[in-house]
C-alpha cells in the first residue's frame, strides 16, 4: 500500500515538474517589448542554456568516472553529440533565426526536453529505490529549474512579428516539459546510465546550437549606425548572459544542494 502511494506521489510530482515550464509561456503573447528588452531576454536565455550545458557535463562526467576517453560509453556520448550537432547546422530550408524563430524555439524545447527526460529517469529511479525524502525535496528543485528552462523556449518568440498559433506554442512547451513525466515513468521500472549519456549528448547538441543561434541574433540586432548605442546593446547582451547563468546557478544549487 505504501509503495503504491509513493508511486502515485512520484507521478503527481513529475506532472508538476514537467508542466512548470509553461509559466514562461505568457511572455510570448506580450508584443510591446523594446529592442533592449528582447536583447536582454535573449541573452538571459543564453546564460540559462550555458548553465544547462555545464550541468549536463557534470552529470555525464560523474558517469564516465576516471576512465580514459576510449571508454565505450564516452565514445557513444561524443559520437551522438557530433552527429546530432552536424544535423542541426546543415542548411535545410529557411534557418535564418530572424526569419524562422519558431525553429529556434522548437530546438530549444527539444534540447531541454531531452535533458528533462534524463532528470525524470533519475527522479523515478530514486523513488523506486525508496529514497522518499530525497526525491520529494529534489522535486522542488527540479520544478524551479523547469520554470527557468521554459524561458529559453519563449525567448526566440518574444516580440516576433510572425504569427504565433497557440497550438504550436503549446506543442513547444509540451515537448520541453512532458519528457520529465515520461522519464519518471520509465525510471520507476528501469534505469540505465547508457540512456542518460545518450539523451544528454543529444540535448547538449541541441542546446549548444540554440546558444549559438541566439547569440547570432543578438549580434545582428545590435548592429546600428550609432556606434555608441551598438556598444551599449552588446554590453546589455553580456549582462543578460551573466544574469541568466547566475539565476540558473542559484535556482539549481540553492534548492538542490
Amino acid at each position: 500500500m505504501r509503495n503504491m502511494i509513493n508511486i502515485y506521489l512520484t507521478i503527481a510530482l513529475s506532472f508538476v515538474m514537467g508542466f512548470s515550464v509553461f509559466i514562461s509561456m505568457p511572455l510570448i503573447f506580450y508584443k510591446k517589448f523594446s529592442l533592449r528588452h528582447m536583447l536582454f531576454f535573449n541573452a538571459a536565455a543564453i546564460g540559462i542554456l550555458i548553465f544547462l550545458l555545464v550541468d549536463i557535463y557534470g552529470d555525464v562526467a560523474a558517469i564516465f568516472g576516471n576512465d580514459t576517453i576510449a571508454n565505450p560509453i564516452e565514445l557513444i556520448f561524443i559520437a551522438a553529440f557530433i552527429v546530432s550537432f552536424l544535423f542541426f547546422i546543415v542548411p535545410k530550408g529557411s534557418r535564418d533565426p530572424e526569419e524562422n524563430p519558431k525553429r529556434t524555439s522548437m530546438l530549444a524545447a527539444i534540447g531541454i526536453g531531452l535533458q528533462n527526460l534524463t532528470e525524470g529517469l533519475v527522479f523515478g529511479s530514486a523513488s523506486a529505490a525508496g529514497l522518499v525524502p530525497i526525491y520529494a525535496l529534489s522535486a522542488i528543485g527540479f520544478t524551479l529549474q523547469n520554470v527557468t528552462e521554459g524561458f529559453p523556449m519563449a525567448a526566440p518568440l518574444m516580440g516576433s512579428k510572425a504569427k504565433m498559433e497557440k497550438k504550436f506554442i503549446s506543442g513547444v512547451f509540451l515537448i520541453g516539459g512532458i519528457p520529465t513525466i515520461i522519464g519518471t515513468l520509465i525510471g520507476l521500472v528501469f534505469f540505465s546510465n547508457l540512456f542518460i549519456v545518450l539523451f544528454d549528448a543529444l540535448a547538449s547538441a541541441a542546446i549548444l546550437y540554440v546558444v549559438l543561434v541566439l547569440f547570432h541574433v543578438n549580434i545582428l540586432k545590435s548592429k546600428l549606425e550609432d556606434r555608441k548605442e551598438m556598444q551599449h546593446l552588446m554590453w546589455l547582451t553580456y549582462l543578460g548572459i551573466l544574469v541568466g547563468f547566475v539565476l540558473a546557478y542559484v535556482v539549481n544549487y540553492t534548492v538542490l544542494a
